[in-house]
């Protein structure tokens, strides 16, 4: 009796750290319809910044390939910056940066790496885990105020773009896990596309821009009271009444900055799972987080930790992958050290100079296109692609992990807050199995006797 009260204790505690549905993220996000999604969200991405790029470097808008790191340097020296004029692209140089500090955020989010010191596996942790988490996400948001402050234009553009994309993308990434973990029902990629286009701007696109806008207006109208200041004596008089309304609009847009920060992965999971319009969504997003903080601390921690362990485990897989790929082929390009190319006054096998590759940080490095001929180009442009391919599949994984963790971290907050069982999730009514052939024959009224 005593052994099985313990037992649904212990069952209790662990029902409600949520960690048994956290480690269903992964089965989740495996789905082959939500990866083909986030890889086709990034490919058009990479698409819409390339093309972007060509016309801003065309046009005389390059910077240099360390602009953002100079820039976070000023501001952590409270330093002015100059941006000065480069020949690499602006979407180019922003999503180095943001990968590098991605890399850095999961390797470090991953504790106990000293307990593998001297492996492989340990190797590469610490190779990313050469920052902290915070740290790390400062790093994310130097990017993004990079590009906010330094190329607004650039940043309304391809940012309204972008979110028009990943609101599709993500919002049916959202929709088919939400059915798939509240009634474990696999929707088709077409089922959840229909879906978030249905709600695509009154709830996917409006949901993140609300905070914004509300931060926005709240600044222009403190702005306007900084300008009443300019008028002779009269502004001096209004200024000072209603300064300290400018203080209490401090204070809201501190909380919607924090509110954003908190629950802004929470606001597609909410149009997903309820339905709803984008405020709705968005009051449902900050009130969770708000009403229980340590619940949802301890969440995100688990989500972070668990989609950083299976990061690690997905890349050295792939690497592992690769590098058998890699050491099959040159062994066939150069059997026993036949038929070496020389270069520089060394040899090397051919499929090293075609695909140069690091190591799990490095899957790919570009080939010195100089050294190659025509025919070598051609081999070297395919390798590239599928190369990238896979590289790309990686990321679009890590890209489903999150929109998946982020539902189930929603569906956990729901239950604790308004008490919600995690099966329920709003349903759009089928349509009737239409009938083939003609319908069946009334039955015959029987004969008077």
């Amino acid at each position: 009796m005593e052994t099985g009260v313990r037992s649904q204790e212990r069952s209790g505690w662990l029902e409600a750290s949520g960690l048994p549905h956290v480690l269903r993220t992964l089965g989740l996000a495996v789905h082959p319809a939500k990866i083909g999604l986030a890889f086709a969200a990034l490919l058009l991405t990479f698409v819409l910044g390339g093309f972007m790029d060509f016309i801003w470097v065309g046009a005389g808008g390059g910077v240099g390939e360390t602009a953002i790191d100079a820039f976070v340097t000023a501001r952590q020296l409270d330093r002015n910056f100059d941006e000065p004029d480069g020949s690499f692209g602006v979407f180019r140089v922003f999503i180095a940066h943001e990968r590098r500090a991605v890399r850095a955020f999961l390797g470090s989010s991953l504790p106990g790496t000293s307990l593998a010191a001297g492996t492989p596996v340990a190797d590469y942790v610490e190779s990313h885990a050469f920052t902290g988490p915070l740290q790390s996400l400062v790093s994310m948001g130097y990017g993004v105020l990079w590009l906010v402050r330094h190329h607004p234009f650039f940043f309304l553009i391809f940012g309204f773009l972008s979110l028009v994309l990943w609101a599709l993308a993500g919002g049916a990434i959202c929709r088919i896990a939400a059915v798939q973990f509240a009634k474990d029902e696999k929707l088709t990629l077409k089922q959840g596309l229909d879906y978030a286009r249905g709600k695509l701007f009154g709830g996917f696109v409006l949901a993140p821009c609300i905070p914004i806008i509300f931060i926005l207006v709240i600044a222009a109208l403190m702005f306007l009271v900084g300008l009443a200041f300019w008028v002779p004596y009269f502004g001096d008089l209004v200024g000072a009444v209603l300064f300290s309304a400018t203080i209490i609009g401090g204070f809201l847009i501190a909380v919607l900055i924090v509110g954003l920060f908190v629950g802004g992965s929470l606001f597609w999971p909410a149009v997903a799972t309820e339905g709803s319009d984008a405020f709705d969504s968005f009051s449902r997003s900050l009130a969770y987080p708000l009403s229980k903080p340590w619940k949802a601390v301890l969440y995100a921690v688990l989500a972070i930790v668990f989609a950083s362990l299976c990061w690690v485990l997905v890349n050295l897989f792939t690497y592992l992958a690769l590098s058998v790929t890699r050491g099959v082929v040159g062994f066939g390009t150069a059997p026993f050290d036949a038929m070496m190319h020389d270069v520089d006054g060394g040899s090397m096998r051919k499929l090293d100079l075609l695909w140069p590759m690091g190591g799990p940080n490095a899957l790919y490095i570009s080939p010195q296109w100089g050294r190659l001929g025509v025919n070598e180009r051609f081999s070297a442009v395919f390798i590239w692609a599928y190369v990238h391919t896979v590289i790309g599949l990686v990321w679009a994984f890590l890209f489903s992990f999150y929109f998946c963790g982020s539902t189930v971290v929603y569906f956990l907050l729901r239950r604790d807050v308004d008490g919600t069982e995690l099966d329920e999730v709003q349903m759009d009514e089928e349509p009737l199995p239409e009938t083939s052939g003609a319908p069946p024959p009334a039955s015959a009224a029987p004969s008077a006797p």
